[in-house]
């Protein structure tokens, strides 16, 4: 009972800062950074405390001793820890609804699964589940392409208007929408570029793919975050974000450490420590990393496509040279519509690709899996 009391508090104390922080802005006392850190701690988030530690840090006299019993805590911290953020249907009508068959809709499916896309008639093989749509948002993984669209650029392609940027475009069009999308606000940011061409450069160095898609997943995350500066939001309030459900497997002491030097280079430069705090950048990460789609050329947010979940005996894939998502069989009414994300993984045994979907910070509960995994315990209590 009395830990429920001092997590309720925790919570109560946290909000308050919270609140405060976004009420005051850069006129919030540095107490509130000092307060929510003791808050997060309590919570059993240190990783999250020494965020706010080092906030406070900049302007009070502080012992370091906070920052210390947060170090001492995580090396009791288990190597990895999964984070779930919660997703809204409050604009599903805009973005995913017009693009959906009119025989499917966004459901529950049940308490492990969650939200799915649902057959509401019988769909018969070759059905259009979902048509062709651009995405809300990319990042180009090499030289050469549109930093829009991430389509090659031509031989005449177009600057920024900022000669010191280093965005390309490969028409007038791509370059006036990047502009209104994410980049006015971050294109004469020296910090912002600096950030974001290191972890270019790490992705580009990255030794396997799991490495290299993470990479593309923290860009992809700053580009969103580009977004939300231009538009001066909260990233969660976005409503493309609102829309996407979060699920990250992470390691407690690269939070602590590496990707809160990100964090800490991205509020210097935007100066959004009071709008933005380290756990809404990691419920970016989460959304990005969990609905993402890796292409050869760029990795992207499709809106209506991260609707559907995936399975290793996927009922729907897409069509590439339409790129609409079809039906691969029949399917029945009230039977939820999946692809597969990983397609490479499908002829693996049940052990390796679950190993593999680990390593990716997914686990799957497809009928498949759940079945080998139930022919496994039988195996084991033999």
């Amino acid at each position: 009972m009395r830990t429920r009391q001092l997590s309720a508090s925790a919570v109560a104390l946290k909000r308050h800062c919270h609140n405060v922080i976004d009420a005051l802005g850069s006129r919030t006392p540095p107490e509130a950074f000092l307060f929510r850190g003791n808050a997060y701690f309590a919570l059993g988030q240190p990783y999250f405390a020494i965020a706010d530690y080092n906030t406070a840090a900049q302007v009070l006299q502080l012992s370091g001793r906070h920052q210390r019993q947060c170090y001492e805590a995580l090396d009791h911290f288990p190597e990895y820890q999964v984070g779930t953020y919660p997703a809204d249907n409050s604009h599903l009508h805009l973005y995913v609804q017009p693009y959906m068959n009119e025989n499917c809709e966004v459901n529950q499916v049940d308490g492990v699964v969650g939200r799915g896309v649902v057959a509401k008639e019988n769909l018969l093989r070759g059905c259009v589940v979902v048509h062709a749509a651009a995405p809300w948002i990319r990042y180009p993984m090499d030289d050469g392409l549109c930093a829009f669209c991430a389509k090659p650029l031509p031989d005449r392609f177009f600057t920024c208007t900022n000669p010191n940027c280093h965005e390309e475009y490969c028409s007038r069009d791509c370059r006036t929408m990047a502009l209104s999308l994410y980049h006015s606000r971050s294109c004469c940011n020296e910090g912002f570029q600096a950030l974001e061409l290191d972890v270019y450069t790490q992705m580009k160095a990255s030794g396997t793919s799991t490495e290299r898609n993470a990479a593309a997943a923290q860009l992809l995350m700053l580009r969103v975050l580009a977004v939300s500066v231009q538009q001066q939001m909260i990233p969660s309030a976005l409503s493309e974000l609102r829309i996407l459900s979060g699920r990250l497997l992470f390691s407690p002491r690269v939070l602590a450490h590496s990707f809160l030097e990100i964090y800490e280079r991205f509020t210097r430069s935007c100066h959004t420590a009071t709008s933005i705090s380290y756990e809404e950048m990691i419920g970016v990460l989460a959304r990005v990393t969990a609905n993402c789609f890796h292409r050869d050329t760029c990795v992207e947010l499709n809106l209506s496509r991260s609707m559907l979940n995936h399975s290793c005996v996927a009922n729907a894939a897409e069509d590439l040279h339409s790129g609409e998502i079809k039906t691969t069989r029949d399917v029945a009414r009230g039977e939820e519509l999946t692809i597969n994300y990983y397609p490479q993984l499908k002829h693996l045994s049940f052990e390796e690709r679950s190993k593999e979907l680990e390593r990716r910070g997914f686990e799957c509960h497809c009928s498949q899996c759940r079945r080998e995994k139930a022919m496994e315990r039988m195996d084991l209590n033999q």
